[in-house]
């Protein structure tokens, strides 16, 4: 695995986004769409992963709502702590434990957990290959792998794409669905499947954007200051663009380690 650069998600930006996905998250649909990354699953007493926890609101729903036995990783430590704060506050301390780590090889051993569950955060990684392979690694036989990520269009990057991705300032390795299916495949998992979700999240990123430019407009202004809620409102608007045009995707897979 690896990722360009640490801390890319400053104050402002954690900020904005937990006021528009929820508290504790920072990928889209918040809670909801944890329940959707994770439908299905039996995960009670299940020793979880998850990979690129941010501020462990997934995590915190998965011990809350699943009886899951959570380690979220991270590599950006401010995220770490806060994830932490917010776990001491919910009493899940017991059930719920963040690690900072730095980018390379998972340390876990092999075949020690039941699942690892991501969302939002396979995009800033390059080698995904790699990382499935890990992944495959430290997984029990028959332990599953469940993710929502960002996608992208086959083909080129468009104008829109690539001004959308500079508004984001962001390490971003997107890729597309087809290929999340073949290196999956190639890294060892069975039964792998995907479900696009790129029409469910245009339509709430539009709604986003309405929210940010009318009912939470003052809160963002007393929140980021005015420089930043314009850079936050272009950038959002930039979002939709590539969104509602089909070249910026999204959508979930899941797949299972061999018995």
């Amino acid at each position: 695995m690896s990722a360009e650069r640490d801390e890319e998600y400053d104050a402002n930006m954690t900020a904005m986004l937990e006021l528009i996905w929820g508290r504790g998250f920072l990928a889209p649909g918040g809670e909801g769409n944890v329940h959707r990354i994770l439908q299905g699953l039996d995960l009670e007493n299940q020793r979880v992963l998850d990979i690129g926890s941010g501020l462990g609101g997934g995590a915190l729903v998965m011990a809350r709502d699943y009886g899951a036995q959570v380690v979220g990783i991270e590599i950006e430590r401010p995220l770490v702590e806060q994830a932490k704060a917010y776990a001491k506050e919910a009493g899940f301390e017991d059930r719920v434990e963040f690690l900072a780590v730095d980018p390379g090889p998972l340390q876990f051993e092999d075949g020690s957990l039941d699942a690892v569950y991501s969302s939002g955060v396979f995009i800033h990684i390059e080698d995904k290959t790699a990382l499935f392979e890990e992944i495959l690694r430290v997984l029990k036989p028959g332990g599953v792998l469940t993710v929502y990520d960002w996608l992208k269009s086959p083909g080129p990057l468009s104008d829109d794409m690539i001004e959308w991705i500079r508004l984001e300032e962001l390490t971003f390795y997107l890729d597309t669905l087809d290929n999340y299916q073949a290196m999956l495949q190639q890294a060892g998992f069975r039964e792998v499947r995907t479900k696009d979700a790129s029409d469910w999240y245009a339509f709430e990123a539009r709604r986003e954007y309405e929210r940010i430019t009318e009912q939470l407009f003052d809160q963002v202004t007393e929140l980021v200051g005015e420089e930043k809620r314009e850079h936050f409102i272009e950038d959002w608007a930039a979002m939709v663009k590539v969104l509602e045009s089909g070249e910026l995707r999204s959508g979930y897979f899941r797949a299972v380690s061999p018995l």
